[in-house]
Parts: C-alpha cells; structure tokens; sequence
C-alpha cells in the first residue's frame, strides 16, 4: 500500500505489518460507484488525483531510474524538464496550480475537477499513478474511506506529518551532499554570481538520480538522526495511533466503561427506514437505521452500560461490537 521504501522504513519503526484500508480502491475508484451521492461522487477522469505533488528529490531519482519508456516516464520527463518547477530539492508545485487546488479546495470540488489532473495520472484501467511506487508522503497516505474510521485516518494523518518530515530534510540533506560536501562529480564554478545549482541544472535527471542513491544507503536509524528532534514527537504520535488501530474496533470490553455522548454528525439523506449521515469524513458515509439514530440521544454521557441497560429494559439491544463501531466512526463519541 504505501511505496517500497516507505513501507520499509514504517515497518521497522513499528515492528509489524502496516494496516491496509481494503475499503478505498484506488484500481476501482470508491467513489464513483452507484452507492456515492451525486454531491459526492468523483468523476471517472479525475478521481482524487485533482492535485499536484512536490515530489523529493530523492522520489525524483527513483522514479527516473525505475520507469521505463512510456507515458509514465513522458509525464515525468516533462516535468523534470520544467525549470520553473525543478528545484535542487525536487520537483516543485507551480503557483498557479497551487493556486487552483486552493480554489478547488474553496469549492469542495475535489475529485471532480479534471482541470487540475495529476501529471502523473494515466489514462489507462480507470486511471492509474504513473509514479506510484515513488509517490509522496500525501498521496500514498490520503484515503477516501477508512476500515476503522476515525481510528484509521488518524493514524494515516500522523504517517503523513512523518513522512513530510522526513522527505523535507532527506531532501535538504540530499542537496547539501550533491552542492556542497563533494558528491557532485565536477566542482561547483568559482564565480560567485554562479549559484553551486547551476552545474546541474541542464542535468537534472542525474542530480535526482544521484540523491536517489544516497537516500537508497540510508538505514531507518540514519534517516532519523538526519531528520532531528523534530521527529521525536510525530514518532510518538505514529506509535500511538498505531497501537490504538491495532485493537480490535474500539475494543469492545471496554465499550461499557466508558461514557459516550452523540458525535458531530450530519443526515445528508433521511429515508423511510435508513438514512445517511456522514461524521468524520465527506467521502465515508454511513447508511444507518432511523431507529438507532433515533435512540442516540439517550448517550448521554452516562456510564455506557447503564445507557445499554435502560435500552435493553425498552426492548432495544445494542451489542458492544455495535457500539464500538459506532464509535470508530464518531457516530459515538467521549463528552
């Protein structure tokens, strides 16, 4: 699910296997299935890849090494050959497309605004990403849908935050090595006015691929002391909501010792026996019976066993497994 190398540096760090999110399929796009509201449904031409990466030069490199002659390696050739977007630390985000994703963001159109397509996207098996395996941090970590919810996103969030990090200051490491502390292959000009980018900068494909190299013989130890204190803490935050996701949904033994009240949700679709709300995400509703929406209120913030017993004394029994998705979705939620 995430690209090589990335998934082999989050698995050491955590130990085990990483979660996959079976819901969200980027090969048959979730979103533009019958099942999405109109409002909601992504176009065929453009699904979530209404967006432009910055890609690490490092990213850059591998791609360039890896991909062979094709449509795949023709987007990323043009950008590459782009100076305007092509930096020492990697391919950049032009600012007029970062000004149309802000617009598009404005408009809630993600996903159906073809305009602002990916130039890595292909138009081929429903669209694909032609620099998957090297995609970045943003991209391999966003998702329309989430197994475990809330639970789910926020634990891709924090992968997120880890991964800029780390692609921000590999990337800036890469630079300093190949500029400035004898990687390059010639010296940098003794003309002051000649910044040390120059000598590379009508070659750009070996500069990326070279910091590709220096990145390929880093251990996941060396990344994190490249990467500084800064980490520290976004580690912390990426085993915490590992562990929590690592449970089973809410652990449903503990459902009863907690105190729930209703979450921020809303019904976008009211039906004669179930409606659609939508809580943590726009792109990850839930069709609910009107009978359990109707009964939400009586969370109360009580103890969650006693709300359980009052239930059930009216004829209404809601298991704890019930109850624990409810709260992995922020249908329930803690005062």
């Amino acid at each position: 699910m995430l690209p090589p190398r990335y998934a082999h540096w989050l698995t050491e760090l955590l130990g085990g296997s990483l979660p996959e999110e079976q819901a969200a399929t980027c090969s048959r796009c979730a979103m533009q299935v019958d099942s999405v509201e109109e409002g909601y449904r992504f176009r065929a031409d453009a699904k979530c890849c209404t967006y432009v990466p910055a890609l690490a030069n490092f990213l850059v490199g591998a791609a360039l090494r890896e991909l062979p002659p094709g449509p795949a390696r023709v987007g990323l050739d043009r950008r590459v050959a782009d100076p305007g977007v092509c930096t020492p630390h990697g391919l950049d985000v032009s600012d007029d497309e970062r000004t149309r994703y802000q617009a598009i963001v404005a408009a809630e159109t993600f996903g159906r605004a073809p305009g602002l397509r990916c130039p890595h996207y292909l138009e081929q098996e429903g669209g694909l990403c032609g620099i998957w395996r090297h995609r970045n941090g943003v991209c391999a970590t966003w998702f329309c849908k989430h197994d475990r919810g809330v639970a789910g996103q926020q634990f891709w969030q924090a992968v997120e935050a880890l991964l800029a990090l780390v692609e921000r200051e590999l990337s800036h490491w890469c630079a300093c090595q190949l500029l400035y502390h004898g990687a390059a292959t010639e010296p940098a000009s003794p003309d002051e006015t000649v910044s040390a980018w120059d000598p590379w900068a009508a070659r750009p494909a070996d500069y990326y691929m070279r910091a590709a190299a220096l990145v390929d013989e880093l251990a996941w130890p060396e990344v994190q002391i490249i990467a500084g204190a800064e980490l520290g803490p976004l580690l912390a935050r990426v085993k915490a909501t590992h562990a929590e996701l690592r449970r089973e949904p809410a652990v449903p033994s503990l459902v009863p010792l907690r105190r729930l009240v209703p979450g921020e949700l809303r019904v976008s679709h009211r039906g004669s026996e179930t409606s659609r709300i939508v809580t943590y995400s726009d792109s990850d509703p839930l069709d609910l019976p009107n009978e359990l929406l109707d009964i939400l209120p009586q969370f109360d913030g009580r103890p969650t066993d006693e709300v359980l017993a009052e239930l059930a004394s009216e004829g209404i029994v809601l298991t704890d497994e019930l109850v624990a998705q409810l709260v992995d979705f922020a249908v329930l939620a803690d005062p």
